[in-house]
């Protein structure tokens, strides 16, 4: 009896669907009654081996597009390092690649000749390579700590190049491949720029400016500037300073600085401003913001000191001489050593050990001022009597002979051949801008008064 599954009554067990066959495509071969007979098990294997094919051919295409990316980074990266390692390492305008390359410093009683052939020069080479280098530099001014390579042949060892550093800006290069050996003076590639630099005064102005990245050289042109105007040693905390300056670079890095070109300092409330200016002959001057001369017939102080130990009185206990006695003048407490300058152009009248003075130079100064500086350690080089000198010109330095408890300098005023309080002088001040020079200065001050007051 033949049941008819798709008429079965409700309730009846569940229906069972015929299972599913693969359908040819349309022009496909039809199989023959034979096969047809076969059943449907060995159709339903089949489908499933045709489903797996397919999804293995599409595993095995992904793969192999994942290996070819990946070689094909490989490569590029490897293309990119070639390139690079490429570009040969250059020092001095050299090739590094074929020279074995050393470098020292000039030491304390080397010579060039004794230089060259430590480094493998030979006499001859040695006595040509000092000749051209002299026209370059003055042979006996080489100094210990300049800095000098060579360059000497992988192969033979032999010397190639030999290289001196005498500044900053250039190098001088010896080139020894040749049978004569030859000297050419390379400039470094340069970049010079406006930088700003400003604070607040928090201890010294030294220690202050160098909180905000300033160098010596740098703090030195800015109390240059107010020499003549400001006594750093009474600035107070809270007082600030501006400063607009030039800042070279050489081959990419930071050199030595340059010039102020304008600076404030910001004292007991009032600002003191200080312009620098070439003037139409080629010379350095410093003006104030009213085109005024910064410069004074004397200097502030005669030294950078420490502290004022004492000052101008009339009755003072000596600290030697245990006795009240007058001190006709200010001492300036600074280490042994410091430099003391001229605070006027004059000429030496007075030069050598006077007794409790210790080491001593006195300066006349025109008909109406003289100066003393006493208790120098020792008196500067070709300071004597009847010797010119010129305003900051250091003429000793600092120490503690004659009566004296510590390192000091004992500076004395005369007016008119009487002693009188040096703070107290007033002098008036050189020579104005010239009236040609001053629209140009006005308009380069305003620039720079921008600079000062935006940064």
């Amino acid at each position: 009896m033949r049941i008819n599954r798709s008429s079965a009554p409700s309730g009846s067990a569940p229906q069972r669907s015929a299972p599913q066959r693969c359908v040819p495509p349309r022009g496909a071969p039809q199989r023959s009654a034979q096969q047809k007979s076969s059943g449907l098990r060995s159709s339903a294997p089949s489908c499933v081996f045709f489903s797996y094919t397919i999804r293995l051919h599409v595993l095995i295409s992904l793969l192999l597009i994942g290996i070819l990316s990946a070689c094909q980074s490989k490569e590029a990266k490897t293309t990119s390092t070639k390139t690079k390692e490429a570009v040969p390492a250059m020092r001095h305008g050299i090739n590094l690649h074929p020279y074995q390359v050393r470098s020292s410093t000039v030491k304390n009683g080397d010579n060039l000749g004794s230089i060259l052939a430590q480094c493998g020069a030979s006499a001859t080479q040695s006595l040509i390579s000092i000749e051209r280098l002299g026209m370059h530099l003055d042979n006996r001014k080489i100094r210990a700590g300049l800095p000098y390579t060579w360059y000497a042949n992988d192969s033979s060892g032999q010397l190639a190049y030999w290289v001196l550093e005498p500044d900053a800006y250039s190098y001088l290069r010896v080139d020894f491949q040749s049978d004569t050996p030859s000297v050419e003076r390379v400039m470094r590639p340069t970049t010079s720029k406006m930088a700003y630099k400003s604070g607040r005064i928090d201890g010294s102005l030294y220690q202050s400016m160098g909180r905000s990245g300033a160098t010596q050289e740098l703090i030195a042109n800015y109390t240059k500037l107010f020499d003549w105007t400001v006594d750093f040693f009474h600035l107070q905390e809270g007082d600030s300073f501006r400063v607009v300056h030039e800042e070279v670079w050489i081959d990419g890095r930071p050199g030595p600085t340059r010039q102020v070109q304008a600076a404030e300092l910001r004292h007991k409330g009032k600002s003191y401003y200080g312009f620098v200016w070439l003037t139409s002959d080629g010379k350095t001057q410093y003006y104030n913001e009213k085109g005024e001369s910064m410069k004074r017939r004397y200097l502030k102080a005669p030294l950078d000191y420490t502290r004022i130990s004492s000052g101008f009185a009339k009755r003072r206990f000596h600290p030697v001489l245990r006795i009240n006695r007058p001190h006709l003048g200010i001492d300036y407490a600074a280490p042994t050593g410091t430099p003391i300058r001229a605070i006027g152009d004059g000429t030496v009248t007075e030069a050598g050990y006077k007794g409790g003075n210790g080491n001593f130079v006195r300066i006349r100064h025109n008909k109406t001022h003289e100066t003393g500086y006493l208790h120098m350690s020792r008196i500067g080089k070709g300071i004597r009597r009847g010797t010119r000198v010129q305003q900051g010109q250091v003429i000793g330095y600092v120490g503690s002979t004659g009566l004296a408890t510590g390192p000091h300098l004992c500076f004395r005023f005369w007016e008119n051949g009487v002693q009188v309080n040096p703070a107290r002088i007033q002098t008036p001040p050189s020579d104005p801008l010239p009236p040609a020079e001053k629209q140009r200065f006005m308009v380069q001050r305003d620039s720079l008064m921008q600079r000062l007051k935006g940064g």
